[in-house]
């Protein structure tokens, strides 16, 4: 079997298509809404008000709220700021300081700590005693909350009278919206939890079995943040989509002894998930490609430190990934360009077994095997690319580090689309200058000026990051192709 340079045109396209309707597949869409936008904690203070609760959906029973006066209170560390309130002594703002994100939405409480067969969600606790590090609130029964040096907060639940009653947590707000693309933060809205097998995956828009027992931790997830729950016992959760389309829980403590609780409100950062060895690093959703786009990234990080910006980085990385792959695409462009070479005598056989189409490919396939031509090599450059532009892809889209990445004058934030889209057009006219030096058959210029075309539309809308570096890739390869076309006569062999 033959494959010209159409035929590899159009492998191409397919590949790429298979790409993007892949991840369309695995990162649904969903309808945004209008959230409003939490407030970040304040001082410790005391205000008489009516407190309003946070209603999740329409299926969530609303619960009997007692007008009380409402109290304050402050632990922070140099990472989080954490506004805790007398009302069920509940935490109502999680302000993380590097990244400027409130985690907690606005007019909710997290952290409800409801006894079973209680009607009364809120009601007034009473500040038993306060530090720099810990706050111990006294109700139905004692929560002391301990602030750690980094993003973990200990919750410890004791009884009044030696006897914990029954009881649940309620984290059935959700996390708040912190991103300024909401229509895409949406798509990342998940809940996780661990069993003993292994950790699981609920994306908000697909909760098919809404309750599920033997868990050892949850976590609700959003783009770039997570919330997570540990206890050292198990527990029940059952799950929620809000009216908005985000995700919560209520859970259940199948021993209602184990009171004592890890909590972690942070950025979804990789190794500092990972150093908690709980697992908790599986809130990091690359994907099929993790172990590249972990790789990828880490050696991000590392050009980083040298380099000081990441369009800087990407633009390294692109080179790099360039020289690694040069054998392969130099193997490739030699096997092309002999293909070329040996069309004369390919037509002389079209000629000859006109009728004959099995003959045809029989003889065709044993000239390439004369001149050890494999006419699938146009296309392995492209195939062994496909894992690493998709990792980069969820590196750039899903990473903490490169939320925010500024680059140079218009391009503020490497992981969101060029505003104005000029890295897109000139990655499109890229392409379309790398389509003619590599294609020596001009036969099909209506498909090599089609490609660039709709590859630039299908770009636009990707992060600028990844815009940088197919560009940097294609403008490198085309100073491969001229390079190998002065290196290489274009001109028909003697057979």
């Amino acid at each position: 079997m033959k494959m010209n340079d159409t035929t590899r045109i159009i492998i191409a396209f397919a590949l790429i298509m298979l790409v993007l309707l892949g991840w369309q597949v695995i990162t649904p869409k969903r309808k945004p809404a209008q959230v409003p936008v939490a407030t970040t904690a304040t001082e410790t203070t005391k205000t008489n008000v009516q407190p309003t609760p946070y209603i999740p959906s329409s299926q969530t029973q609303v619960s009997q709220i007692l007008p009380v006066t409402e109290t304050e209170n402050v632990l922070e560390n140099s990472k989080i700021k954490i506004t805790f309130s007398s009302l069920g002594g509940t935490i109502k703002s999680v302000y993380l300081k590097k990244y400027h994100a409130e985690l907690v939405p606005a007019n909710a409480h997290i952290l409800q700590t409801q006894i079973a067969n209680d009607s009364i969600k809120t009601n007034n606790w009473q500040v038993a005693y306060q530090d720099a590090s810990t706050l111990v609130y006294r109700g139905q029964f004692k929560k002391f909350y301990r602030l750690n040096n980094d993003y973990t907060l200990t919750l410890t639940l004791e009884p009044n009278n030696g006897i914990l009653p029954d009881y649940q947590i309620n984290y059935d707000a959700g996390l708040a919206m912190t991103e300024v693309n909401k229509k895409d933060e949406y798509k990342n809205f998940s809940l996780f939890y661990q069993t003993p097998l292994k950790a699981n995956k609920v994306p908000a828009s697909k909760i098919k079995t809404p309750t599920v027992t033997d868990v050892q931790w949850v976590g609700l997830k959003s783009k770039y943040f997570t919330a997570i729950l540990s206890n050292t016992g198990k527990a029940t959760i059952n799950m929620t989509t809000l009216a908005d389309g985000r995700i919560g829980y209520i859970y259940k403590p199948l021993d209602k002894n184990a009171g004592d609780y890890t909590l972690y409100f942070g950025p979804l950062d990789y190794n500092i998930l990972k150093s908690y060895k709980h697992n908790w690093e599986a809130l990091n959703d690359l994907g099929w490609t993790k172990v590249f786009s972990i790789a990828i990234l880490k050696i991000l990080l590392f050009l980083y430190m040298i380099f000081k910006n990441y369009g800087i980085v990407i633009i390294v990385f692109s080179i790099i990934m360039k020289v690694i792959f040069y054998p392969l695409t130099r193997m490739s462009t030699k096997q092309m360009q002999q293909m070329q070479m040996l069309q004369p005598k390919i037509e002389e056989l079209k000629k000859k077994y006109k009728s004959d189409a099995q003959a045809l490919n029989r003889e065709t396939m044993a000239l390439y095997r004369v001149y050890k031509i494999n006419p699938f090599s146009g296309c392995l450059p492209l195939v062994f690319q496909m894992p690493i532009f998709w990792a980069l892809y969820a590196v750039l889209q899903k990473t903490i580090e490169l939320r925010h990445a500024n680059f140079i004058f218009w391009i503020k934030d490497l992981s969101l689309k060029d505003p104005i889209y000029v890295l897109p057009i000139l990655m499109g006219v890229s392409f379309l200058v790398q389509n003619f030096l590599t294609t020596a058959d001009k036969k099909n210029t209506a498909l090599l000026i089609f490609m660039p075309i709709f590859l630039t539309v299908i770009f636009l809308n990707f992060p600028s990051g990844l815009q940088l570096y197919w560009l940097i890739f294609n403008l490198l390869s085309i100073g491969e192709s001229i390079i190998a076309r002065g290196g290489i006569k274009w001109k028909t062999l003697k057979i």
